[in-house]
């Protein structure tokens, strides 16, 4: 297995489910006032578990994590083109 994709399976196992329900959508495409709507979450709370995914995957832009979602299995293609 590739050491960065185990590396980022090891990574994700230290995101809480609130944190891996907010990365499924951000892999989605929504932006935090969408995942807010859909999570019944305030904006505010997104944008804490955004910067918290941030920091737990060591990666600090949105299109980064996206792929690493994608990458890990978190979310397929099929439900990209659902979105």
């Amino acid at each position: 297995m590739d050491k960065k994709l185990q590396k980022g399976r090891e990574r994700l196992a230290d995101l809480s489910q609130r944190e891996r329900d907010v990365l499924k959508l951000i892999a989605l495409g929504l932006a935090n006032d969408e995942i807010a709507a859909k999570l019944f979450i305030s904006p505010h709370t997104v944008k804490n578990h955004v910067s918290n995914i941030y920091r737990k995957l060591g990666i600090d832009d949105r299109t980064q994590v996206a792929l690493v979602a994608l990458r890990l299995g978190l979310v397929s293609l099929d439900h990209l083109d659902q979105a």
